[in-house]
């Protein structure tokens, strides 16, 4: 309806109409020109040059941060090489010294009971080269030609023979007087199958003196590349790694776990591309810069792995500093360009504001206006425009209203209420004196029952003045077909207190007996039940008669059947619960099996008495 309206209303002059859309594109496409302007030349170039300042910043930061984490970087490498070569020379001192190698010779060639002393002695000379080495020596031990051997220190966990099959062994035998660095051993000492070791291999001269030792094998403790790497400087997650060619890991600048062993296959195929270098990847979903060098002695790889958060975080403060500088130079500019606008801009935005409104169905919107004088002119022209809408909607309201009380009234019945009662009275004083009480019972009953058709005083009947009402009805409909039918009554107490409107029950039940029961003779059935469910009362009247056809459906709910008492059919009573309560109830026919009908009435639940109900308007 509030479409229509405002539909005829638009049914204006051409150029009426216009004039007001003119007035309403002409502000928002300055204001849009003007905002498009103030972007493009004030915040676009300040956040591109901020922008750009960033990014000069961040890459000097990570060249800066990239030369220093090489230095720190050679700076592990040489410690490295230094501890390298300190395992390479003890080894080739103790391996050197004719000292060590005659003291060995002997004890090899003496008497089991004559080893003692040489025992003692080969270990003084020993203990003076170990001490040296701070404790890093784990295990001396000497392999003699045509089998045999001695262990200082720690015993080892293989034998003579396994060490003698192994790749390092011809070689080593090849070059003597020279040391090979054999590096990182696992499982080589007794007891300590899953230690990792670093081991050493030389075979000494015979130009040193005469002496019959194959060579000597050394092993020397891992942590102290371990000790090396935790002393650096390292901040946060960033971490070294000292890696062998194959990527088994010696040492790291944290405890590593069993999981992180080897390096990864993608990170170590990129370290071994180039002797040192850097670069950036992403490990594990994190993004890391990597450096790498290469400790020529052993060929192992030196790696430090920074995480790209921590490297740029002790920066953030001077990110933070220029992004609130720059934000705040164009908060300043957008204050006082927008106080600018903001005159200009107010009144249209009112009058958006307030049409939506009008959208979501709030007529009461008034628009106070304001501004230039075209917007004041709109402003006004909205105001009346909203006065006349209202006025057409409450008198189409009021005409609605009328319609549906004539409506309503017209249901009712139209015969003359005073003389159909007077005649009745007069028939049952008639009867009384002549003693036929069946007629007086039946005229009494028809009395009542046609005084609750005419309107005294309103709509609404209480439902048990409704029930006892039907009874005086069955009473007459007995007296007529001779009880050939019974009522069955089902109803909750809980309903007693509610209202319905009058006659509502009396043409379901009439229709009831006069067609689902008309082809019976005797044994009728006509169950009333009425309850309250799901917040409505529902009252259901049912009969066991022969059921209906589709036409008989028709004919039953015709509206214009004369020959029923108040003139009203099914349909009736369905229209008349839907003009006063509305679509959510009505009235529903449903076939039962093997035969008979079910009329299923829903009402709302009505437990008060007022005076806009007596009157009808309380729809």
């Amino acid at each position: 309806m509030l479409m229509s309206i405002l539909s005829s209303s638009s049914t204006l002059p051409e150029n009426e109409v216009e004039q007001p859309m003119n007035l309403l594109r002409k502000p928002w496409r300055t204001s849009t020109t003007l905002y498009i302007l103030l972007f493009t030349m004030v915040v676009l170039p300040i956040l591109t040059i901020s922008a750009t300042i960033l990014q000069v910043y961040k890459r000097d930061l990570i060249e800066q941060t990239t030369d220093r984490t090489l230095q720190t970087l050679h700076a592990v490498k040489y410690s490295v090489e230094q501890e390298i070569n300190n395992v390479v020379t003890f080894s080739a001192a103790v391996g050197m010294d004719s000292e060590v190698l005659d003291i060995a010779t002997k004890l090899h060639e003496s008497a089991s009971g004559e080893r003692q002393p040489y025992y003692n002695d080969l270990s003084k000379a020993l203990g003076k080269y170990s001490s040296s080495m701070s404790g890093r020596v784990q295990s001396i031990n000497f392999f003699y030609q045509g089998g045999g051997s001695y262990t200082y220190l720690k015993d080892l966990a293989v034998s003579a023979n396994d060490l003698r099959r192994t790749a390092w062994y011809p070689a080593t035998i090849a070059e003597q007087d020279h040391v090979h660095f054999l590096g990182k051993m696992t499982g080589v000492l007794y007891g300590a199958p899953d230690t990792a070791t670093i081991v050493t291999a030389i075979r000494p001269s015979y130009y040193q003196m005469l002496h019959n030792i194959d060579f000597i094998y050394i092993v020397f403790s891992r942590d102290y590349f371990e000790k090396m790497l935790w002393q650096n400087p390292i901040t946060g997650s960033a971490a070294f790694r000292i890696l062998t060619a194959d990527g088994e890991a010696i040492a790291s600048s944290y405890n590593l776990p069993p999981s992180e062993q080897e390096e990864d296959p993608q990170l170590l195929s990129a370290i071994t591309q180039a002797p040192e270098g850097t670069f950036v990847t992403t490990l594990h979903g994190e993004k890391m810069l990597i450096a790498y060098a290469t400790v020529g002695t052993a060929n192992w790889k030196v790696v430090y792995k920074i995480p790209y958060s921590e490297l740029t975080a002790k920066y953030h403060s001077i990110y933070q500093l220029i992004l609130l500088a720059t934000a705040i130079v164009i908060v300043i500019f957008l204050f006082i360009s927008f106080s600018l606008l903001h005159k200009f801009m107010k009144p249209i935005r009112v009058l958006v504001v307030k049409m939506s409104r009008v959208m979501d169905g709030n007529l009461n919107t008034k628009i106070e206006a304001s501004g230039s004088a075209e917007t004041v002119t709109l402003g006004r022209t909205f105001n009346h425009m909203m006065d006349q809408i209202k006025l057409l909607i409450r008198e189409t309201e009021e005409k609605e209203k009328a319609k549906q009380q004539a409506e309503f009234a017209a249901l009712q019945s139209q015969i003359n209420p005073h003389f159909l009662i007077n005649t009745l009275n007069a028939i049952k004083l008639m009867a009384m004196i002549s003693g036929v009480d069946n007629i007086r019972h039946m005229t009494q009953a028809l009395i009542r029952l046609v005084s609750s058709s005419f309107n005294r005083g309103g709509k609404l009947i209480p439902l048990e003045e409704e029930i006892e009402n039907l009874k005086m009805y069955i009473f007459i409909m007995e007296t007529r077909y001779g009880h050939k039918f019974d009522v069955k009554w089902d109803v909750d107490p809980a309903v007693a207190g509610t209202y319905v409107l009058k006659l509502l029950l009396q043409p379901i039940l009439e229709n009831a007996i006069t067609h689902g029961l008309a082809a019976k003779d005797a044994g009728g059935v006509i169950d009333i039940t009425m309850r309250k469910a799901e917040g409505r009362l529902l009252i259901a009247i049912s009969d066991n008669g022969q059921g209906m056809t589709d036409a008989q459906l028709a004919q039953l709910t015709a509206s214009d059947r004369e020959h029923t008492f108040s003139g009203m059919g099914v349909l009736n009573v369905h229209k008349r619960i839907l003009l006063h309560y509305g679509d959510e109830y009505g009235v529903a026919l449903e076939r039962l099996e093997p035969t008979g009908t079910r009329v299923n009435l829903a009402l709302p639940i009505i437990l008060h008495h007022t005076d806009s109900e007596l009157d009808g308007s309380s729809k």
